[in-house]
């Protein structure tokens, strides 16, 4: 047996590795569809950022395909985490990317230098300069501040209305406001809510033929106070209980928007007193749920 929650032999971990890490060259098209919908400018903003730093056409399409490859070796690394010096190790995990072994060369070998005093492991140059960025330094205040105008005139093109009252409300009302903005969205694309589990909630599709369950996990009752939604996905057995805050004890394959949609966390951050923000971030978070689950049903079929 291996080592994840939901029990499965080396060859059935081997297995639904292979067929989960192809969808990580879709990437770029998710990233798309996430524009076109209206929901995914935070996120762009980060990429052309990302562009802006690397300077020339050359070294970005080398943030990009770091992204692809990225997300190829973390869903083939099922429950992860997986360790950016290293990846991933384990005997179930079908895909180990050259690109990324070769810039974890370079930097073990001493080629990649951090410039400041923030020190991150990142192996890409363009990525660990972005990552190393001081707080103060004007790309990342102009960055949070196009994040924030792009936030804001999304929820103006959507129409999304304001909660009189909103900011005052305790965490549990809050709380129950974004579990009926996630069902408004994934009820519609087949999800179902799971009983209610206590500081947290669990929306499950099944996938696969009937043999696994899609589920997205919001881990934000701590943070939705502080304006921050905590997505996380997974596959599971379809009737598996899945415990907000203990997702790899109870799946077979974990990972998070981000590992996917690079940027995706500047689409969960809100304005903590803005109804119509909160809403807008569930949206994008339902949004790119479907749309995995939709593509990981026909890989695992």
């Amino acid at each position: 047996m291996t080592r994840h929650a939901v029990p499965l032999t080396l060859e059935e971990a081997r297995l639904l590795s292979e067929r989960l890490y192809p969808l990580g060259d879709d990437c770029p098209r998710i990233w798309d569809e996430l524009d076109d919908s209206g929901l995914g400018e935070p996120a762009r903003v980060v990429r052309e950022a990302h562009r802006e730093l690397a300077g020339t056409n050359e070294r970005y399409e080398q943030v990009e395909r770091y992204w692809v490859e990225f997300a190829k070796e973390r869903l083939a690394g099922l429950v992860g985490p997986m360790d950016i010096l290293r990846g991933q190790l384990t005997e179930a995990s079908a895909y180990r990317s050259p690109l990324l072994d070769n810039l974890r060369a370079e930097a073990k070998a001493g080629r990649l230098k951090s410039e400041g005093p923030i020190y991150s492991p990142q192996i890409e140059p363009t990525i660990k300069r972005y990552v190393e960025l001081m707080p103060d330094d004007p790309m990342r205040i102009s960055v949070k501040e196009r994040i924030r105008g792009a936030q804001k005139k999304a929820a103006t093109s959507a129409r999304l209305p304001e909660l009189p009252g909103f900011a005052k409300m305790d965490k549990s009302r809050k709380y129950a406001l974004l579990i009926e903005r996630y069902l408004a969205g994934l009820k519609p694309a087949g999800f179902a809510l799971d009983s209610q589990p206590k500081q947290g909630a669990v929306f499950r599709r099944i996938v696969g033929g009937g043999r696994w369950a899609f589920v997205l996990v919001d881990e934000s009752w701590d943070g939705i106070d502080g304006g921050q939604l905590v997505p996380r996905m997974a596959i599971t057995a379809p009737a598996r209980a899945v415990v907000p805050g203990y997702l790899p004890s109870s799946a077979a394959a974990t990972f998070s928007p981000g590992d996917l949609v690079p940027g995706f966390g500047a689409i969960c951050w809100y304005e903590a007193s803005s109804y119509a923000q909160l809403c807008l971030a569930c949206d994008a978070v339902s949004f790119l749920a479907e749309k995995l689950a939709s593509r990981i049903d026909k890989l695992l079929a």
